[in-house]
């Protein structure tokens, strides 16, 4: 019969064996995921410091503001250029545009860019930010061109001091461009004639700049950005946001305008007066930073074809948000229909008086803030 303790001490042993063992097992267990783990993060730190830092993310879209400055360095013109998710802009602000000053006094452009203010003046009216200032030659436009003439595009004549004379430019008038200096910083009777010839000058400039090949175009515009003086640009920028912008500008689908205004003479002073809705429409709402408390969405109720895009244009006035505008449950919506929530019956009463038709209905199952427009066949886009 064998010995009883001897075979206790026997499963003792054993038991401690297949701890031990046990115990070892799970610590190369551990060990193995730290080793597999260091070398993934040994391989990411290594490729990060080979490769270098990352670059920041590129902005989406901006609103830069081009100063045009003489040979003496005094300021003659200038321009807003709009990056957004539709393409590229350029809006010419007129010498005669009435800013907001720091105390809510009217300032002329002209001397908002003569004291050094425009950037801060200009966005009291647009409300919204300028992310980029630049003061560029005016004699860059020509090399912009690339070419001796421009053909003007004029919806009516212009008259200017020019030569030594009134002179008078009518639509596909031709200039040299080595007269855009003289011509850009003229002044007529009126800053109307002025302002049409900025805009004409800048659209034959933009228009003869996307004839050329696009390496070329490319080129031209980094070479303009670099001889700017930047006075203030998104971080580590530079002048790369003003090179994007002539980029897009000379793409050949970039629109050219005034900043919306309307005219009006007080006192014998002629002036442009900011138009708040045209603003709104043109140049505030394509601000990156661009949000509002209300949305609107536009529904096509008809199923013709445009209808929901015509009525969200007109819309674009508000200081609402304007999704992409999308299909209704039917086609067959007769009346257009303004369906508003809580909060926002204010909007859709004024989107009433801006479309002249439909009815405005309880959205009680609407968010508070949201309005949605369907388009019924009483509307005429």
């Amino acid at each position: 019969m064998p010995d009883p303790r001897g075979y206790r001490l026997d499963r003792l042993r054993r038991r401690r064996r297949t701890k031990l063992e046990s115990w070892q097992a799970w610590t190369l267990y551990v060990l193995a995921v730290v080793v597999a783990f260091g070398a993934v993060w040994g391989a990411w730190y290594l490729g990060g410091r080979l490769a270098g830092k990352e670059p920041p993310p590129r902005q989406q879209g901006y609103l830069a503001l081009i100063k045009l400055i003489s040979e003496s360095g005094q300021p003659v013109a200038a321009a807003l250029a709009i990056k957004d998710g539709s393409g590229y802009s350029l809006y010419v602000i007129p010498r005669d545009l009435l800013l907001h000053g720091p105390q809510g006094q009217y300032v002329f452009a002209a001397d908002s860019m003569s004291a050094g203010t425009l950037k801060q003046d200009l966005q009291r009216v647009i409300g919204a930010k300028v992310d980029a200032v630049y003061s560029v030659p005016v004699s860059s436009l020509a090399k912009l061109a690339g070419t001796d003439q421009l053909q003007l595009r004029l919806a009516k004549p212009v008259q200017l001091p020019f030569g030594g004379t009134d002179a008078k430019f009518k639509d596909k008038a031709v200039v040299q461009t080595a007269a855009i200096p003289e011509l850009i910083a003229a002044d007529g009777p009126t800053g109307v004639d002025s302002a049409d010839m900025q805009e004409a000058l800048w659209t034959a400039v933009l228009q003869a700049a996307a004839l050329r090949p696009a390496n070329a175009r490319a080129a031209t515009a980094r070479s303009v950005a670099a001889g700017a003086a930047v006075q203030a640009s998104p971080a580590a920028a530079g002048s790369g946001v003003l090179a994007d912008a002539l980029r897009g500008l000379t793409s050949g689908r970039a629109t050219v305008a005034q900043v919306p205004a309307t005219s009006r003479v007080a006192e014998g002073q002629f002036a442009f007066v900011p138009d708040p809705a045209g603003i709104m429409a043109s140049i505030t709402r394509k601000a990156p930073g661009y949000s509002s408390r209300y949305t609107v969405l536009v529904r096509n109720g008809t199923g013709a074809v445009g209808a929901g895009e015509a009525v969200a244009t007109r819309l674009a006035v508000l200081d609402v948000n304007l999704p992409p505008v999308g299909n209704a449950a039917s086609f067959d919506y007769g009346q257009t229909q303004i369906i508003a929530g809580r909060k926002a019956v204010p909007v859709a009463q004024d989107i009433r008086a801006i479309l002249g038709r439909g009815v405005v209905l309880d959205g009680a199952e609407l968010p508070a803030d949201t309005v949605v427009v369907v388009v019924g066949r009483d509307l005429n886009p």
